[in-house]
């Protein structure tokens, strides 16, 4: 079978959730060919998907490696270090698909989210702007800025964003969680118990 076939049937069997299966055509490709990214990726993203995130990200490197300036991939290889909590490291490849297209919205999300967790919230905080410039309704940009915002202690600010991602998916449990915590630093336990009810109850929405 030619490589292109091999690929062809890789894809399918990654599709179908056979990814053991998957993983062995990724390697009849590779034995063919060493430097064909796209197998090296798509491998990659077998292995994310079974949970084996260093695996992925190893593979990741190769194509990387091949070609610095696959843009996708240096994403691919940011989420999944963001996913096993190597915050900087992520944060690096998300600057570098950053610098090949500085309007690539999913990777500034994801180094905001990054920035976030490492409590770097000024810097997470200049991120969700520029989404929110673009994209006013980015309901997770607007979650993660009032995260951001109230881990600053500008909890009343944070309201502001809480809302705004309310506006447009009126029982996300997520955003009221955060929201209650904002409204109990404020001292306003009665609204922060009424958007705790939502998020053991989401029904509840239509009764605040």
């Amino acid at each position: 079978m030619d490589v292109i076939a091999l690929l062809e049937k890789a894809h399918h069997l990654m599709k179908i959730g056979r990814y053991d299966d998957a993983i062995v055509h990724y390697d009849r490709v590779l034995e063919q060919d060493s430097r064909n990214t796209t197998a090296l990726e798509e491998k990659g993203n077998v292995f994310y998907s079974l949970g084996r995130h260093v695996d992925a990200i190893a593979c990741y490197d190769a194509a990387l490696a091949i070609n610095p300036k696959l843009i996708l991939i240096w994403y691919e290889k940011g989420y999944a270090l963001r996913k096993i909590h190597r915050y900087e490291e992520a944060i690096v490849c998300f600057d570098r698909a950053l610098s090949l297209d500085p309007e690539y919205i999913f990777a500034l999300s994801n180094k905001g989210y990054s920035l976030n967790e490492l409590g770097r919230y000024e810097e997470a905080i200049a991120c969700f702007n520029v989404i929110l410039e673009s994209s006013p309704n980015n309901v997770r940009a607007a979650t993660a800025k009032g995260i951001a915002l109230r881990e600053l202690g500008r909890n009343e600010e944070s309201l502001v964003f809480f809302d705004k991602a309310l506006n447009y998916n009126s029982i996300n449990s997520f955003v009221y969680y955060n929201k209650a915590i904002a409204l109990r630093n404020l001292g306003r336990i009665k609204e922060a118990d009424d958007c705790l009810k939502i998020v053991n109850f989401p029904r509840g929405a239509q009764k605040i």
